[in-house]
């Protein structure tokens, strides 16, 4: 929303109700924004924890696998 403009007496002015109006619009949106971009952000992080510690168990199973083949072959 825009601060609309009256005029003064003669004089272009804007009412400084609306442009309070307008900012705390402006910083609401603002923070709304923020909240959006740091979920996505910390979503990001977690998928990509739990997808490494998946690709790190998968990585320990098969070195168990490896181990009993290589004494099993003994």
């Amino acid at each position: 929303m825009l601060a609309r403009q009256l005029p003064v007496k003669g004089k272009n002015g804007v009412e400084r109700k609306s442009v309070e109006i307008a900012f705390y619009q402006l910083s609401d949106q603002i923070r709304r924004i923020d909240q959006k971009l740091t979920m996505k952000i910390e979503n990001n992080i977690s998928s990509q924890y739990y997808d490494r510690l998946n690709e790190m168990e998968v990585i320990k199973n098969r070195c168990k696998h490896l181990r009993k083949k290589k004494y099993l072959g003994r």
